[in-house]
């Protein structure tokens, strides 16, 4: 091996094991779904999501007391765009869930019992979320859906895989 040969593949290495102290792990795993990718105008639009203690200790997460609906509420915010990248219009629901009120909605959201529910090694929490509650998807078109949520354990945001739906006449 040549000396150019040798330094090109030191400093593959290098690159190659940086990348890798880089690499996260994550004490959960999460996912979403949808029953029906293509769906009429006007139709319930509802994301599952599901989130499994992949770790050996306890977890935590958020929680509403006897709430298996409303993902969105319990920290697992959705991203949603249209063909062109743009946030649909949200409904007055989605106003208050996100906390962008107008003065119109009249509302204030008060979440007085949020809990943070430990879940142990492998326990699973399945929630949904009903997009067509936070979002006029009212429009025929693709729509990309991402949910967000909190790593606590890393400090940071991980976003789902994306996935699509089409609204339909």
């Amino acid at each position: 091996m040549t000396s150019m040969a040798k330094a090109l593949a030191s400093i593959l290495a290098i690159t190659v094991g940086a990348a890798l102290a880089q690499t996260v792990q994550r004490s959960f795993s999460f996912g979403i779904s949808v029953v029906h990718e293509t769906i009429k105008v006007g139709s319930p639009i509802v994301v599952k999501v599901q989130l499994k203690n992949t770790s050996d200790h306890v977890i935590y997460r958020m929680g509403l007391p006897g709430w298996d609906v409303h993902g969105e509420l319990v920290g697992f915010p959705p991203i949603v765009r249209d063909a062109q990248g743009n946030e649909p219009p949200l409904t007055k629901w989605g106003r208050l869930a996100f906390g962008r009120e107008t003065p119109e909605d009249k509302s204030t959201l008060v979440l007085n019992e949020v809990l943070r529910v430990p879940m142990p090694p492998g326990e699973v929490m399945k929630t949904e979320i009903r997009l067509s509650d936070l979002y006029d998807l009212s429009v025929p078109g693709k729509y990309t859906v991402q949910v967000r949520y909190y790593d606590d354990e890393n400090k940071e945001e991980v976003k789902s895989t994306t996935i699509t739906v089409t609204v339909v006449p």
